[in-house]
């Protein structure tokens, strides 16, 4: 995968925490800790998946060392999810 794939998947990873984490929280609402649980497993993966995809870009030298810091901020709205939008 050449830099511009990898920013591609990394910004989709981050919406994909983003929703999931939104459905976390819908679930906490009404009191859903079956589901809750669930979507909280799933997000956990999707972030570990995220991490390693980042430390693999950086290792072989397709990321930066901001790309990485940019890929691996915090996550808190599906709006600040995208941050490679060059």
């Amino acid at each position: 995968m050449d830099a511009r794939e990898i920013r591609d998947h990394l910004n989709l990873s981050r919406c994909y925490i983003a929703a999931l984490s939104d459905l976390v929280w819908s679930a906490a609402e009404i009191r859903d800790a079956t589901t809750q649980r669930y979507y909280a497993d799933k997000r956990q993966l999707a972030a570990q998946d995220l991490n390693a995809r980042t430390i693999g870009g950086q290792r072989d030298g397709v990321l930066t060392a901001e790309d990485a810091e940019r890929a691996l901020s915090p996550i808190s709205s599906l709006e600040d999810a995208l941050v490679f939008t060059d």
